[in-house]
């Protein structure tokens, strides 16, 4: 018997801190911008995207950056039952707007030196 905790909207295991982890895919630069910048933007809708798929074969980039959220935060876009796949927005603030991440490990995990 396990002592995970699963959060009944994603799907996914509980972190320590009661965040789950989710992925947005996009390119390599891009990722490593939002890595070392501590920030993930919305290039103009009001929201962000989020996977909760690592595996980077949905379509929207090569790189999976690793994302700690609040599940609350999450609204639902797309589910893919074969798979399990579940898509989600974040709703920011405004189109363009921003979220400030937790990135502390992030880099070490995809292999990408911080300065």
């Amino acid at each position: 018997m396990n002592n995970f905790k699963i959060d009944e909207i994603t799907g996914l295991p509980f972190n320590p801190d009661g965040t789950v982890t989710v992925y947005h895919h996009t390119n390599r630069q891009a990722a490593e911008n939002i890595l070392r910048s501590s920030e993930l933007r919305s290039a103009g809708e009001p929201d962000v995207y989020v996977t909760t798929r690592k595996i980077t074969d949905t379509g929207y980039g090569d790189t999976a950056v690793p994302i700690n959220v609040n599940p609350k935060q999450l609204i639902l876009d797309d589910e893919f039952p074969g798979d399990g796949r579940r898509d989600f927005r974040i709703r920011l603030e405004r189109p363009k707007g921003s979220i400030q991440l937790e990135v502390q490990n992030f880099l070490n995990k995809m292999g990408i030196e911080n300065g």
